[in-house]
């Protein structure tokens, strides 16, 4: 039985969708279907929209057509696992030779692409980054997803507080087997990046120069019928998901065409300086402690550089 031997987990809105496309393309890597299982970050709370394996079965199921003899690395790629307090200690020890890549990027950027996907995906009602920003404290007070399953999708500050989840990376998953990608070397340089990662996963040199965007800022261009396939009426929720599976084991290309029916691209709007400087303040600490973590310099996510 063929099972994961790589795990992209995190963090969202920091390009790892286009880093497992890019290994999906390749003849040697195997990615589940859907990308993001999150079969192992129960503890976050469920997404009505997400595609989640309900038993270890059915988890499993979503690599038994990788060929370990073809597909040197089996992966998924959850974004909710590294801040996900169970998520990557289960992962670890259920499967010791797996490796871990996170990719981070500066927080208040995080936190303000994070409520515009929340909008798209319907969760988040309010309009206004800002007055989601000044509801935080609420929210995080509120939150209890052991009482009543709601996700923590909702809490940005929370999710782009990347040092503590980093340092409980770090205490779970030894060197060798883990690798930290910071979002501004790949968008500057994203071949010399891409090349690194190809060596953490000891895989040869596919010669891409591509890297295009994957899953660009965007927004419902039916918000009806788009919260309708994501979110179902309670009675149609399982014929919905069965098919929404479906579709996307069988026919990738026809559910590339469905999303660029139903969506449309919308630029992300400019954070004022004001709020950014209010957002990058309350991140400042965590960058303080993320940049001795990892031993390298974040000025620029500190409002300090460029």
């Amino acid at each position: 039985m063929s099972t994961p031997n790589f795990f992209l987990i995190g963090a969202p809105k920091c390009g790892t969708t286009a880093i497992a496309e890019y290994l999906a393309e390749r003849e040697d890597v195997f990615f589940s279907k859907p990308k993001e299982p999150l079969f192992w970050c129960s503890d976050l709370g469920i997404e009505p929209h997400a595609l989640r394996p309900e038993t270890q079965a059915e988890y499993d199921a979503l690599f038994a057509a990788a060929d370990p003899a073809r597909h040197r690395i089996i992966g998924e790629g959850t974004t909710s696992y590294l801040r996900s307090a169970q998520a990557v200690s289960t992962c670890a020890s259920r499967y010791p030779e797996a490796k871990f890549v996170a990719i981070l990027r500066n927080p208040a950027d995080v936190a303000h692409a994070f409520h515009m996907e929340q909008l798209y995906t319907g969760l988040e009602t309010e309009q206004d980054f800002a007055a989601a920003w000044q509801d935080q404290p609420r929210r995080e007070a509120e939150w209890d997803a052991a009482k009543d399953g709601r996700p923590d999708s909702l809490l940005y500050r929370r999710i782009a507080a990347f040092s503590p989840q980093i340092e409980r990376f770090f205490e779970l998953v030894p060197a060798p087997r883990r690798k930290v990608i910071i979002y501004d070397d790949f968008r500057d340089d994203p071949r010399a990046v891409w090349l690194d990662l190809l060596s953490f996963l000891g895989l040869p040199d596919d010669g891409r120069t591509d890297f295009s965007p994957r899953n660009a800022a965007h927004a419902q261009r039916f918000p009806r019928l788009s919260h309708f396939l994501l979110a179902p009426p309670g009675p149609l929720a399982p014929a919905v998901r069965t098919l929404r599976l479906a579709l996307l084991a069988r026919d990738s290309k026809l559910v590339a065409a469905l999303k660029g029916f139903l969506n449309v691209k919308r630029p992300r709007p400019r954070l004022d300086d004001a709020l950014r400087a209010e957002v990058t303040a309350w991140f400042r600490p965590g960058v303080e402690r993320l940049e001795t973590l990892l031993q390298r310099d974040l000025s620029a996510w500190k409002g300090e550089g460029g």
